[in-house]
């Protein structure tokens, strides 16, 4: 099995094929690296959140504390996620004209 930083190296490498990533390349960062690591990390928050933290949701004998502590753990994973959302600027035109919010 790979590890991250073999999947981020494959990951960064195929998508360093793409002319319109290598657009958004400047001095000091990679797109496709930056890429990668943005779909690495979501794909690992996404598992954490759907295989660990929504099951002990469903808990039958789940406590008061621990559902807000779950879901400030829950939280944590939206906000780690919207910042590889953002970070790439391949994907700039999804923050663009949000007045219709």
């Amino acid at each position: 099995m790979e590890n991250y930083t073999e999947k981020l190296n494959k990951l960064s490498k195929n998508l360093s094929k793409s002319e319109k990533v290598n657009s958004f390349d400047n001095k000091n960062d990679r797109e496709s690296s930056t890429l990668a690591h943005a779909f690495l990390d979501i794909t690992e928050s996404t598992s954490l959140i759907t295989k660990e933290l929504i099951p002990k949701l469903m808990s039958n004998k789940i406590s008061e504390n621990q559902i807000d502590d779950i879901l400030l753990d829950i939280g944590e994973e939206f906000r780690h996620i919207l910042y590889h959302i953002k970070d790439p600027k391949y994907y700039s035109y999804l923050f663009e004209n949000n007045d219709a919010d």
